[in-house]
């Protein structure tokens, strides 16, 4: 891992049976998630960036996996949440992913693409 890489929170929230995705400003569709601030835990980022994207509070958080992508190190994990998604923040608009990701006409960064591909992997 190179120690220039962002240290980031990644968040995997089933809303209805459906992947939450958050659509930033620049059109890309991505998991919800952020930078991890200096002194802070990747598990309190990973609450804190929920709320702060899609307005959800976590009700529980497990560890998934780390995942490394070409700019960010990603500590990925599954939330449970309560409240209704709203986008906020950082995001623009809120999307929800069923079925297939190979399915999916959206603009999707390839970390998200690979992190929710090794998400099904386990977990589908």
């Amino acid at each position: 891992m190179s120690k220039y890489k962002n240290i980031r929170a990644t968040i995997i929230v089933r809303v209805n049976g459906l992947i939450l995705l958050v659509v930033a400003r620049n059109g890309l569709t991505l998991l919800p998630g952020g930078r991890v601030n200096r002194g802070e835990l990747p598990i309190s980022a990973a609450a804190r960036e929920l709320y702060e994207e899609t307005g959800l509070k976590a009700t529980s958080l497990s560890y998934l996996f780390e995942y490394e992508s070409f700019s960010n190190l990603h500590h990925v994990f599954f939330v449970e949440a309560c409240g209704k998604a709203v986008a906020a923040g950082d995001a623009v608009r809120l999307e929800y992913l069923s079925g297939s990701i190979n399915a999916v006409h959206v603009n999707m960064s390839p970390a998200t693409r690979a992190i929710i591909a090794k998400f099904y992997s386990f977990h589908c």
